[in-house]
């Protein structure tokens, strides 16, 4: 028997395993999927993480390297108190987004008072910068603490329904910040937001695709209330000598790989359904077959460990599949740096901040078409693509249609877009080198159209209760 022969046949046990796992994996998924997003969420996926979860390697903080406060602040002394009404704050881009308008508020004139149903790492760091965050689990009584907080309006990002109804009963402007596209709500969850709505000030959604979602769904008059004001980041702090080489040699050490000359495309993201993280990882391997100094690390919280273990599957499954990482959650700011392109495929986003912040970062960026994804490449350095969304229109996005593509990650119908798409950003990388300025990341406009909002919403309610109280002659 001559050694490749021999070789291939040693391989053959191995190749037959991962074949069984990717498909045992992606049948597990098409049966998660055949449940209703409240089980699917609620039962299946917790239950799954308590089967399959694992330790995963992690990058934390690079010395030097961290997102910081843009300088257009004004500054001014606080007039205004908003709270910022949120669920819990340490997974997703939301808590980000509200830590974010926290400090921007602070500096421009409005004091925020973060609200929340539990602690974290969020929380705790809001403390250490100054800000007041008061936290309210379900079931205990809240209403006295709220009207001690003094505040003259309160936005509402994706809270829980204790929190909503608690902010409504203060009679104070209530405006809803909408983050996403909305594809798991039922009837009854529309009838609620419609409801909310009614009730509210004004309404911001995050991008024009998300404004136009909701329109879709709801009467005119309140589909007329929503202003957009698009996610921005805060810039990346400019790279000291030598912080680069750190962040890249701490991101080294993590993967247990040698970098030098490699390029690294980085995803940051969850691994759940709606981050499409399989495909991204099968369309890679296919760009990844012609150019073997390519490699893609994912760095997110596994809210889906079942998409974790069929990503795992398909990497495992392919030749190149070394050069694929899948890693846990991370520092943003450090594997940004030691990057050197970006790529997120997701299904639906209503902003994606993981993108805006490798934008910011001065990366190349391959986007799938969702919130805010054309205004991004638009914004981004040469070399950035936006892709078709695997499922069609971004607004026109449902749970069907996400389902039907989960089901085909291996071969989604913009996957060989999306493959030549990552090759033109490698070697858009790869001109660029390290030295990479850093980008307009939007900060100054979301908090100033976010202040903006509120501040018009509250001086609205003003001006009514004044035209409501009869004049002192009228009175008597």
């Amino acid at each position: 028997m001559t050694d490749a022969v021999s070789s291939v046949v040693r391989r053959s046990p191995a190749t037959l395993v991962a074949r069984l796992r990717a498909g045992a994996f992606g049948l597990a998924v098409g049966l998660a999927d055949l449940t209703s997003p409240g089980i699917r969420y609620g039962y299946v996926h917790p239950l799954a993480g308590r089967v399959l979860r694992r330790p995963l390697a992690t990058l934390g903080p690079v010395p030097g390297v961290r997102f910081e406060l843009a300088s257009a602040a004004t500054g001014r002394a606080a007039d205004v108190r908003c709270g910022l009404f949120a669920d819990q704050l340490d997974s997703g881009g939301i808590g980000r987004v509200l830590e974010m308008l926290a400090v921007g508020f602070g500096a421009a004139g409005i004091a925020p008072v973060v609200v929340c149903p539990a602690d974290g790492d969020r929380v705790q760091r809001l403390r250490d910068a100054g800000v007041e965050v008061l936290v309210m689990p379900a079931g205990q009584p809240i209403g006295a603490a709220l009207r001690n907080a003094g505040l003259d309006a309160v936005q509402v990002h994706s809270a829980p329904r204790h929190l909503v109804a608690a902010a409504l009963a203060l009679g104070v402007p209530v405006v809803p910040v909408l983050h996403n596209t909305e594809i798991h709500y039922d009837e009854a969850m529309w009838r609620e937001t419609a409801a909310l709505f009614d009730r509210a000030a004004a309404v911001v959604a995050v991008s024009d695709v998300v404004r136009q979602f909701h329109a879709q769904r709801l009467p005119r008059r309140l589909a007329d209330k929503i202003v957009v004001v698009a996610n921005g980041s805060m810039p990346v702090r400019p790279m000291a000598d030598g912080t680069r080489d750190r962040a890249r040699l701490a991101l080294a050490e993590t993967l247990g790989v040698d970098l030098e000359g490699e390029v690294v495309v980085v995803c940051l993201a969850r691994y759940d359904s709606q981050k499409n993280i399989a495909a991204t990882v099968a369309a890679f391997l296919s760009a990844a077959a012609h150019d073997e100094r390519m490699r893609l690390v994912v760095a997110g919280e596994p809210s889906d460990w079942l998409e974790y273990r069929r990503a795992d599957a398909i990497r495992r499954l392919h030749p190149h599949g070394d050069r694929v990482h899948l890693l846990g959650i991370c520092d943003a700011a450090s594997v940004l740096v030691a990057s050197d392109a970006f790529v997120l495929d997701s299904f639906f986003e209503g902003w994606p901040l993981a993108a805006t912040e490798a934008v910011a970062a001065g990366l190349p960026v391959v986007l799938s078409d969702t919130g805010g994804a054309a205004e991004l490449v638009d914004r981004a350095v040469r070399g950035s693509a936006l892709i078709p969304n695997p499922t069609g229109p971004a607004d026109r996005v449902t749970d069907r249609v996400v389902r039907a593509a989960r089901r085909r990650a291996t071969h989604q119908p913009n996957a060989g877009v999306l493959a030549a798409a990552l090759s033109a950003a490698v070697d858009t990388a790869r001109r660029l080198g390290p030295a990479r300025p850093p980008l307009d990341g939007g900060f100054d406009g979301m908090v100033a159209g976010h202040a903006g909002v509120v501040r018009a919403a509250i001086e609205h309610r003003r001006d009514a209760g004044a035209v409501a109280r009869p004049s002192g002659d009228a009175a008597r």
